[in-house]
């Protein structure tokens, strides 16, 4: 009758969140805070820029934990690694680490400002 697409099963622990090349990250210098810049590029964001006088990026704040992930999101490590990292950078704190990891890089995957990578 009707035939499921076959899904290739992919393994969140190995693969690799890179950030979107319209994001980046800014630290704060007074406190241990970052913040994502996202540059506004799509036709309707531009139009309100220019006629709305609106700005051109839109700036999010992370907490300490968000901010060390993106950090380490830029050596290329995979979610595993990232959270071991946390685990160890933090400690108690930071549990639980995994489940917290995983929706952090929920909600920038649903907003677009990261991309996976498979790791090799």
């Amino acid at each position: 009758m009707f035939r499921k697409k076959k899904t290739s099963k992919r393994n969140l622990l190995t693969m690799v969140p890179l950030l979107e090349s319209r994001v980046t990250l800014e630290m704060d210098s007074s406190s241990d805070l970052g913040f994502l810049i996202i540059q506004r590029t799509n036709f309707i964001e531009r139009l309100t820029i220019r006629f709305l006088k609106q700005r051109a990026f839109r700036k999010i704040k992370l907490d300490k934990f968000g901010r060390f992930a993106i950090e380490q999101m830029a050596y290329r490590k995979n979610v595993q690694a990232i959270s071991e990292a946390m685990i160890e950078h933090f400690g108690e704190e930071a549990e639980p680490a995994l489940p917290r990891l995983v929706k952090f890089f929920e909600i920038l995957e649903v907003h677009e400002w990261i991309i996976w990578e498979e790791e090799k």
